[in-house]
């Protein structure tokens, strides 16, 4: 599985360097460490979007993520989200990403829906600000996964088609848990 990432990751980070005209579509690489408040395993998590920009209203996406957990094991999220985008001012805008998706561990798998409003300003032309609240939940409800975390980031335009996130995910629910990442995200 890792060495699946290791070349995903290696396409992502090369497709700036192939699109002559931006198409309006988007890729993201993430890595993050979650640290267990609830006496569970500590993790690194490595997550990898692909999107679309339909319009200037709507995004849609395909997300992953794999979390390796210190104590051993594993679990992947496949996700495909919609997201509806709207500016209030020039600097201040509004979003709403709602998708669905299935979680696989060793021994099982499940679906899940997800809910995430949240705002996004612009502090100049380079660095912008975002907070957000995911709500998730399982599709079953004897899964034991619903939980709520609360989102910061800042941002910062490297270049014109890429930008470099910073963030940090407050979690509760059915798991307790604090976590730090860094992303980049292309658009091409």
């Amino acid at each position: 599985m890792k060495k699946i990432i290791t070349v995903a990751i290696a396409v992502v980070l090369t497709l700036p360097l192939q699109a002559v005209e931006k198409a309006g579509y988007y890729a993201g690489v993430k890595l993050g460490v979650e640290e267990s408040n609830t006496g569970g395993s500590d993790s690194t998590k490595w997550a990898m979007t692909f999107g679309k920009h339909i319009n200037n209203y709507i995004d849609a996406e395909l997300y992953t993520r794999t979390k390796d957990k210190d104590e051993g094991g594993n679990d992947t999220r496949l996700e495909a989200a919609v997201i509806g985008k709207y500016k209030l001012t020039d600097d201040l805008s509004t979003y709403l990403r709602a998708g669905v998706g299935n979680k696989y561990t060793r021994n099982d798998d499940f679906g899940y829906w997800t809910v995430e409003p949240g705002v996004k300003y612009k502090l100049n032309n380079d660095w912008s600000v975002k907070a957000g609240v995911r709500f998730r939940d399982a599709f079953e409800t004897d899964r034991e996964q619903n939980d709520h975390t609360y989102k910061l980031g800042v941002g910062y335009k490297v270049a014109s088609d890429t930008t470099l996130d910073v963030g940090y995910d407050w979690k509760r629910g059915d798991s307790d848990a604090n976590s730090f990442g860094v992303g980049l995200k292309f658009e091409f």
